[in-house]
């Protein structure tokens, strides 16, 4: 068959991984690049032998693609998604989908009317660990779930140094989308009702209006019930600069 004709949209850290991943399945080929920072999209076309663009909009009148990845900071996924969708382009795309119900609405609605696919890459499902548990959770003799526990937290100096667009985006939206993701995934049920409660003290005195942590309780169809937690304030002496743990 014909190779798929893929481009990337944002060249940070998770873009280069789809970059590389593109480069390197045998079905697949890298047509272009698209970042707003002209320096760094040039400096990484010339590296990859690829076209750089600074607009998608321009990328997809020029270069004829068939799937676009956008993984630009959280807060403009939307604006990315819809572009491509409107150009008649499948998208994958990085968790979060959007930062707003509505705006996930809006991509979901529009990828509809055009009978296009739209992918979230929910990349902890292949975290050897997850799949550790998924696959004693399928062996008949483990039982049923009762009750579980997942968090996943960041160091203090992701939100206040690494990105500088955490003020647009939470602990839920850059981290808790992974934990709700695997609940679903790990237990093959779907959600019922949330409650959830947050806190905003250091990210305020930080000049960044959005959550310290956030606490979730899920309750599952099956009647069982999930206790998430999401914070990126862990202090900077932290042993790693992201913690995740499950319990079941």
């Amino acid at each position: 068959m014909n190779k798929i004709r893929a481009a990337v949209v944002g060249a940070g850290i998770y873009g280069k991984h789809h970059m590389n991943a593109y480069r390197h399945n045998p079905d697949t080929v890298l047509v272009a690049i698209c970042d707003t920072d002209t320096e760094r999209c040039d400096d990484l076309a010339m590296a990859y032998g690829i076209q750089g663009y600074t607009r998608l909009d321009r990328l997809l009148q020029q270069e004829a693609i068939d799937i676009v990845s956008v993984a630009t900071p959280d807060p403009y996924h939307t604006e990315s998604i819809l572009t491509a969708l409107r150009h008649g382009q499948h998208v994958l795309a990085e968790k979060p989908l959007a930062t707003s119900v509505r705006e996930c609405e809006l991509i979901v609605e529009m990828a509809q009317q055009r009978d296009l696919l739209v992918g979230v890459d929910f990349h902890k499902r292949w975290d050897p660990a997850v799949m550790r548990i998924k696959a004693e959770l399928e062996n008949p003799e483990t039982g049923c779930i009762l009750r579980g526990h997942i968090s996943m937290d960041d160091v203090i100096t992701v939100p206040t140094q690494w990105l500088n667009w955490a003020g647009a985006s939470s602990p839920v939206w850059f981290l808790g989308s992974h934990c709700f993701d695997l609940v679903r995934h790990l237990s093959g049920q779907e959600v019922v009702s949330v409650y959830a409660v947050g806190q905003k003290r250091l990210m305020v005195e930080c000049g960044l209006d959005t959550f310290d942590s956030v606490q979730s309780r899920l309750t599952m169809a099956d009647g069982s019930s999930r206790g998430v937690e999401n914070s990126w304030v862990l202090p900077e002496g932290f042993p790693k600069d992201n913690d995740g743990r499950i319990d079941i």
